[in-house]
């Protein structure tokens, strides 16, 4: 442990690139200025709009009911599309980001809705 002192102390006189070593010596640089065409996302939103349109004239005729076995499978159907989504949503927002921060919390925010899919919740 004392050998290691004295080289730390010769290292950091020296002005020695640490990077070189495996050490960053500043930040990343910024995210390049790129946004995601989210053009299919909004296709599969309108998509998504025109099927739960379908769903309603369903239930307004009957074939639907609320409640019923039929009518809580169409919910959680419904729900597990949504937050799709919703995931989709968030990554698209980490890829369209101006910095790493706003980019991790977008794709943290878009794995939680993720995971909500594949629980089945």
């Amino acid at each position: 442990m004392k050998r290691l002192i004295p080289i730390a102390l010769m290292l950091s006189l020296s002005g020695c690139n640490l990077a070189g070593l495996g050490f960053p010596t500043q930040s990343p640089p910024p995210l390049a200025s790129t946004t995601i065409d989210d053009q299919a996302l909004d296709t599969a939103w309108r998509a998504f709009d025109v099927a739960l349109d379908a769903l309603n004239v369903l239930g307004d005729m009957g074939v639907i009911v609320p409640g019923t076995p039929r009518g809580k499978s169409v919910a959680s159907a419904i729900r597990k599309v949504n937050a799709g989504l919703n995931a989709a949503e968030r990554f698209a927002a980490a890829g369209s980001a101006k910095n790493y921060r706003a980019a991790l919390v977008e794709a943290e925010a878009g794995m939680t809705e993720l995971r909500t899919v594949l629980k089945g919740n």
